[in-house]
């Protein structure tokens, strides 16, 4: 059969088709090509005038910049330690004049010794110091308790922080810690006020012997009223144990169980009778005389 004058049309086009996506990627990636060593003569460049000699890769270079993050922190410890070695070692008023020589101010000289002091004396901080990117972020950390590095070191993008971040992370800790510590003091501040608000109500101490008797009397009734709903819990259990493994036994098991159940339930129906008059009473009654 011959070909239809559409069938020859479309073999035709595909041919066409496909060698125009063909160029269209080659063009693709020859811009892309004259783009990376644009990029790359442009590297090259910089890395001459800055007298750089390391690889040009972007992942090693990342991995160097990385080195060196961590140096910078660890340049600042180890520089704060022999700043503060070198100040026990130079006379008094010399030590300022010594760092002056060195190039560094006195704030500067401060803050690297307070560092070396700090992560010395706190594993938080140690720890944290290995984390930090930056020397300028190391140094803000440096400023917080070990409270508010604890916190810190909890958040997911601690790693990702800058100073000016982890500045304002710090305050909120701080915002939560103080209001935290604000509510516990007026706990406290409540406690020690109902705390003397009873002791002026100590019957033992205060009021008549009969009151004293009456007290102990109601102390050894509440005990004694205890220990028996303890002892209905007991039997309770022990008959819900284990039931016999026949037929026979089970039925009559189950017939003192129906018996027992109906003792307790009149039992605590009747106490819960008793305790609700005795309840009304004290409302309305010596309840009057709580102390607020």
């Amino acid at each position: 059969m011959g070909r239809t004058a559409n069938e020859s049309q479309a073999q035709t086009a595909e041919p066409a088709a496909a060698g125009g996506a063909l160029e269209v990627l080659e063009a693709s990636t020859r811009e892309l090509a004259t783009l990376q060593a644009d990029q790359a003569s442009k590297a090259i460049v910089v890395a001459r005038q800055i007298g750089y000699e390391g690889s040009l890769s972007v992942g090693a270079i990342e991995d160097e910049i990385r080195f060196y993050q961590r140096r910078t922190v660890e340049a600042i410890l180890e520089t704060g330690k022999r700043l503060l070695v070198l100040k026990e070692l130079t006379p008094h008023g010399e030590f300022t004049k010594r760092v002056e020589l060195l190039g560094l101010s006195d704030r500067t000289a401060q803050r690297f010794m307070q560092a070396a002091a700090k992560t010395a004396k706190s594993a938080n901080l140690a720890v944290l110091a290995s984390q930090v990117k930056s020397g300028s972020v190391f140094l803000e950390l440096v400023t917080h308790d070990d409270d508010v590095l604890d916190g810190l070191q909890e958040m997911d993008d601690f790693d990702r922080m800058s100073a000016s971040q982890l500045r304002e992370a710090a305050r909120g800790l701080q915002a939560d810690k103080a209001a935290t510590e604000q509510l516990l003091t007026a706990k406290n501040k409540k406690i020690d006020e109902l705390a003397r608000k009873s002791k002026r109500f100590n019957v033992h101490v205060d009021l008549p012997e009969e009151f004293v008797a009456a007290d102990a009397l109601a102390g050894g009734l509440k005990r004694d009223a205890l220990a028996k709903l303890k002892a209905l819990r007991e039997i309770r259990e022990q008959a819900m144990g284990e039931r016999p493994a026949d037929e026979e036994g089970q039925k009559v098991h189950d017939s003192a169980l129906g018996a027992l159940a109906v003792t307790m339930r009149d039992a605590l129906l009747a106490i819960e009778e008793e305790l609700a008059r005795s309840m009304q009473d004290f409302t309305d009654t010596l309840s009057l005389f709580l102390p607020e």
